[in-house]
């Protein structure tokens, strides 16, 4: 495995999702206290994470 596949892709897959706001540039993202948290979003989000886990072998960072 490449050093290029070796490392979580999950908010680099969904960034056309948030606006610059909310994406932190660190493979992390924003959530305001004072908003409704968008939970399908973050659904798909951890699917998209765990099937990178389970099926690719990607662990953390």
């Amino acid at each position: 495995m490449s050093a290029e596949t070796s490392k979580p892709t999950t908010v680099d897959g969904y960034i056309a999702s948030f606006d610059d706001e909310r994406h932190t540039g660190k493979g992390s993202i924003k959530l305001p206290y004072d908003e409704e948290i968008p939970a399908e979003l973050l659904t798909e989000m951890i699917a998209h994470r765990i099937r990178e886990f389970a099926v690719d072998g990607v662990k953390w960072m």
